[in-house]
């Protein structure tokens, strides 16, 4: 398998599309997730193609496109507008969240329906020849490992897949071992150091993560290393953080 680093575009809100590219192509980055929320709102196609366009000229690659489209809560009928900006962009993935609620909290007739519109969405991405990601993230059905995996068995659809990040809120033991459940079914990687307070250069991450990158290490295929947040919130700190991620992988 083969490791590709890139970048999730909402690290940097407050800047625009051309000045994430220059940084990103200065930063030797060939991999770019563009948000929904700010960069590329879902249903503008006309910004989309403008957008492919650009980060193809910049030698880039949309890996996966960034949604807020929430199972079980957006509107099912507004998901054609997600699938069509990320069409035009070319991405491969549509990042959703999974859900409203986190896995102790919702009740049976609401998971219910995030797993119908689970396998609603990812037979639409799957038509349009896409996966369906889901965040890993406190607050949905992906909050927990067991829920998460228990989640994808009950969609059943193999258009259905993860992304994986480590959990500032739990420590490294359950990290790894979500790493190692997850790992067949994961596209992307959002890489950070984070504790439950407190966000490092990436650098000091250097021996948690050589054990995380050992577990994705041994999939067949390429998959996405994607920094996610400065640990200073400066765009010109991204170099040297994408030059320490392109340092572990070789």
């Amino acid at each position: 398998m083969s490791f590709l680093t890139g970048l999730v575009s909402i690290s940097f809100r407050r800047y625009g599309v051309d000045d994430i590219l220059s940084a990103c192509r200065e930063a030797g980055l060939s991999l770019i997730e563009w948000g929904s929320d700010v960069h590329v709102p879902a249903g503008d196609f006309a910004l989309a193609e403008a957008v492919a366009k650009k980060t193809q000229e910049a030698g880039m690659r949309c890996v996966s496109y960034g949604s807020y489209f929430r199972l079980g809560s957006t509107p099912i009928e507004e998901f054609e507008n997600y699938v069509g900006s990320a069409a035009r962009l070319g991405a491969r993935n549509i990042r959703v969240w999974c859900g409203v609620k986190g896995s102790a909290e919702i009740t049976p007739e609401e998971r219910a329906r995030v797993v119908a519109d689970g396998r609603f969405v990812a037979q639409m991405a799957a038509d349009a020849g896409m996966n369906i990601t889901l965040e890993c993230h406190s607050g949905t059905l992906t909050d927990d490992c067991r829920s998460a995996m228990t989640y994808i068995s009950e969609v059943a659809h193999p258009a259905m897949r993860l992304y994986w990040q480590p959990s500032q809120f739990h420590d490294f033991d359950y990290n790894l071992a979500t790493a190692q459940a997850y790992a067949p079914y994961t596209e992307c990687l959002h890489v950070f150091q984070w504790d439950r307070t407190r966000r490092y250069p990436l650098a000091e991450g250097r021996e948690v993560w050589a054990n995380y990158l050992d577990v994705f290490r041994a999939q067949p295929r390429e998959l996405g290393l994607l920094l996610e947040f400065m640990h200073d919130d400066r765009l010109e700190s991204l170099c040297e953080t994408a030059r320490t991620l392109q340092s572990w992988i070789g």
